[in-house]
């Protein structure tokens, strides 16, 4: 048995939920324990008397029947190799952070393509595509700009939030796609955090006074 990480996402799981449910089985706990005893890719052997001992050592429980149970419902996969029969949880690999030192899998892979968590998946792409900003100019020479502005973010150790880069797209947009590309390459140049101007090369505007009628007197 392994050390696994336990997403919140599992104690609202409608699907396993559900199957406890129908079955009267210990689905959920079981489910946990199967995380343990699987290898680093998902992995264990069909063996529903020793994994019933590892996992549920002192319930009287057919583990074998949750076990068909969970394949019944697609949680879990069953394949043979060489007449030998194997168990996968095809969405392991994308929900643990697996310790570098764990030993490599010896089972025989599985090619598996459905997801425990799909309905998460979506809600984390759709979260990840509002926090896409787009740029405020469409020139290659910007896009250049602005990707050299995150690099020179990251070297410095203060990678752009969505949030800030938000803010500073914002204001390079305020200024027109020339001053904004200066504007970037003068912050790279001093090692700057925060985008600032060449003050000695931005134009100063004429402040026009206001006329008056003394003006045009004789």
């Amino acid at each position: 048995m392994r050390i696994r990480t336990v997403k919140p996402e599992l104690f609202t799981h409608t699907k396993l939920a559900d199957l406890e449910h129908s079955t009267g089985l210990p689905v959920r706990l079981s489910f946990i324990g199967l995380l343990c005893a699987a290898d680093r890719e998902g992995r264990f052997k069909w063996d529903a008397r020793r994994l019933g001992v590892q996992i549920l050592p002192y319930d009287q429980v057919d583990f074998g029947a949750i076990l068909d149970a969970l394949v019944d419902w697609e949680i879990v996969v069953k394949y043979e190799v060489d007449g030998k029969e194997y168990g996968c949880i095809p969405s392991f690999p994308r929900h643990q952070v697996i310790n570098a030192r764990e030993q490599e899998s010896s089972l025989p892979p599985f090619d598996s393509q459905p997801d425990l968590f799909p309905a998460t998946n979506v809600v984390k792409a759709e979260k990840k595509k509002e926090k896409e900003t787009a740029m405020p100019f469409d020139s290659v020479e910007f896009s250049d700009a602005w990707e050299r502005w995150n690099d020179h973010r990251v070297e410095k150790k203060k990678k752009l939030t969505p949030s800030t880069s938000s803010m500073q797209l914002k204001k390079l947009e305020s200024v027109g796609e020339a001053r904004a590309i200066k504007m970037i390459d003068y912050s790279i140049e001093n090692g700057w955090l925060g985008l600032f101007e060449d003050q000695a090369a931005t134009p100063i505007p004429l402040q026009r006074k206001p006329q008056t009628s003394d003006q045009f007197s004789l």
